[in-house]
């Protein structure tokens, strides 16, 4: 029997499962594509900036940036900064790093909903399943049980629950090490935005 089959077999909830598998499938790989465009932009740029030997310089390469540039984003409320005070420059950057952060982790939130509901629908679509076996069961009370009927239908009845551990398992892992990844990022930006208000007041000073 094929998985196909199995499918066709689980009945409607194994399609229910079907459709949040593919959707899983195109945020994992929509959301490994971005944190991986925003790492390669935050280290592209850090390059640059480092080559930078004056604060003007800095800005122009800030200007310069094409692409989509979470750190960028950071170190320019540093470097066009009107006020002298680090404390609002630091609030300035923790708020533009908070608003980058949250543009990051949308569609997160989906994978750890579906990584809930999934072994839930297919748990539900086994009960359903049990609950038409014991209807059959008591249709049949009179002439006797069926035992192969009864073992047929049980099966049938799990393949719901099988369904929905095989799309929440793999949900919750990628789910997981999504959210890894892009703490990781983050850090590394924040890393780097202490690096850089050194470096300018360093440089405004000399």
């Amino acid at each position: 029997m094929t998985v196909l089959n199995l499918i066709f077999q689980g009945g409607i909830l194994m399609y229910v499962l079907l459709l949040i598998s593919v959707i899983v499938i195109g945020i994992v790989i929509e959301k490994y594509r971005q944190l991986r465009r925003v790492k390669r932009a935050n280290r592209d740029l850090l390059e640059s900036l480092h080559q930078q030997e004056s604060i003007s310089e800095m800005r122009n390469v800030l200007l310069a940036q094409t692409s989509v540039c979470p750190l960028g984003v950071m170190l320019d409320k540093l470097l066009n900064s009107r006020t002298e005070k680090l404390e609002l420059i630091n609030q300035s950057m923790e708020s533009a790093a908070n608003l980058q952060l949250h543009e990051l982790e949308k569609g997160l939130g989906w994978l750890s909903t579906f990584a809930a509901i999934a072994p839930l629908i297919g748990f539900l679509g086994t009960v359903m399943g049990m609950v038409r076996v014991f209807m059959n069961i008591q249709g049949q009370s009179q002439s006797g049980v069926d035992i192969s009927m009864l073992a047929g239908g049980i099966w049938v009845a799990l393949l719901t629950t099988i369904g929905g551990l095989v799309v929440g398992i793999p949900t919750i892992i990628f789910y997981n090490h999504l959210v890894q990844y892009l703490e990781n990022i983050v850090k590394d930006m924040q890393d780097n935005a202490v690096e850089f208000i050194i470096k300018v007041q360093n440089l405004k000073q000399s």
